[in-house]
């Protein structure tokens, strides 16, 4: 794995807005106090949070891809509150474990809202979303109906959906059941990241185009760079995957790709087979299932997998016309404009790596598909664990185990593709 992913194709979201002009102008100055390494969600939230912690001081803040286009602005766009895997918890806190997640959680979409107001961020958005976590085999809608009675251990009531509701909703009889999702908003993805990226405090220098190649293991620590080298005397590592090239969480976390289509604008007649409401969200009931949004005049669709090995655009779109014309036949046709892959870290017991990985090195990497809100949320934190600030939610941070170690190659590759084909293969219909 290198430094950071050439995708093979642009971000079907970040394709959609106008053009931005890059921020690659190297900074007058090699040191600084601290340098942020990835301006993700993550990223963005820990130099935004240093510059209100350290007013005076600069930061600078490495991308190695440009805003819009890393794996920030290639998700489906929701923000989700659900809970992490509960292996991942710590014993003094088992019992209530998916309360505190959920309100780390909550603290990030809290977060996230208040500067999409502040700043003005054009996003699309959407506080009131219809998004449905849905079923379309019995297997899985038995699951499903199980995942809604835990939530009403955890005080949640969520909506039900039988198949009339969804092919209203949805314009499709493929599913059986669906549940209220934990989504609290549906936003565009790329322009929120943008907007975040766009709206940073002065203090914080933005620099894309630039590979972090490695670091100096004392301080000041050399930051090496496809730009030169820098000097800090704090490091954030916030470039999830991409932080084993710099042996950070080397074994502890793998690379899985998945892949989203853009129809084009659809006509009129195509449109009405979207169903009844203007704006919605399909999340699968099956880890290996298919994301689906209506937005906007368009439909996303995303799923597949693949191991740290990218696609080819041809192969991909195969792949996701499949799933559409499975969902939609009735469509007069099935075609994308745009077609893309993004990468993600996966961890063996979904734990992300948080916290201090020696003296003036931190690190918030691993965080899987939920990087929106959790991101932001752990950003913060992370910079404020950095400046000896104090708080209950960063406490209960702390106490979420990290990630456990994974075997070497070839093993880890072998186990992690045939697990992947297993799911596949039982995740059937769902797909």
């Amino acid at each position: 794995m290198k430094n950071a992913p050439v995708y093979k194709s642009r971000s079907g979201w970040n394709a959609l807005l106008p053009e931005r002009r890059p921020k690659t102008e190297l900074p007058s100055e090699r040191r600084f106090r601290s340098i942020v390494v990835g301006a993700g969600f993550t990223g963005l939230a820990i130099a935004r949070r240093l510059a209100e912690l350290v007013p005076g001081e600069e930061i600078l803040l490495i991308e190695a891809s440009t805003i819009g286009e890393g794996a920030s602005g290639r998700n489906s766009g929701y923000l989700l509150i659900n809970p992490g895997e509960p292996s991942a918890n710590a014993a003094d806190f088992a019992e209530d474990w998916a309360a505190r997640q959920m309100a780390i959680a909550r603290e990030g979409f809290q977060l996230l809202r208040s500067l999409v107001a502040s700043q003005s961020i054009d996003c699309d958005w959407n506080e009131t979303p219809l998004a449905i976590t849905a079923a379309a085999t019995p297997r899985v809608e038995k699951t499903a109906r199980e995942t809604r009675r835990t939530y009403e251990e955890w005080g949640l009531i969520p909506k039900e959906y039988d198949s009339h509701d969804l092919q209203r909703t949805t314009g499709t009889g493929y599913y059986r059941y669906g549940l209220q999702s934990l989504t609290r908003a549906l936003v565009q993805p790329a322009a929120l990241h943008r907007g975040l990226a766009d709206s940073l405090p002065a203090a914080v220098k933005l620099l894309e185009g630039a590979t972090v190649h490695a670091l100096g293991k004392t301080a000041p620590f050399t930051v090496e760079t496809s730009r030169g080298d820098f000097l800090a005397d704090r490091l954030f590592i916030a470039n999830n995957l991409h932080a084993r090239s710099l042996g950070i969480a080397r074994n502890r976390m793998v690379g899985i790709y998945t892949y989203g289509a853009f129809t084009p604008e659809l006509d009129e007649r195509e449109f009405e087979q979207l169903g009844e409401e203007a704006d919605w969200g399909i999340l699968p009931a099956h880890r290996m299932g298919t994301t689906m949004r209506k937005t906007g005049r368009r439909l996303l669709i995303r799923s597949g997998d693949s191991y740290e090995k990218e696609l080819e655009p041809d192969e991909a779109r195969r792949m996701l016309t499949g799933l559409y014309r499975n969902r939609y036949p009735h469509m007069r046709r099935h075609e994308f404009e745009h077609v893309w892959g993004g990468l993600t870290a996966v961890t063996h017991n979904g734990g992300f790596y948080f916290g201090r990985v020696q003296p003036g090195i931190y690190a918030s990497v691993g965080c899987g598909g939920s990087g929106v809100v959790r991101g932001t949320i752990q950003g913060k934190l992370l910079a404020e664990l950095a400046c000896g600030v104090e708080s209950p939610l960063l406490s209960d941070r702390l106490k979420i185990k990290g990630p456990i170690w994974l075997p070497p190659e070839p093993f880890r590759g072998i186990a992690a593709r045939l697990q992947i084909a297993a799911e596949q293969r039982q995740a059937g219909r769902e797909r």
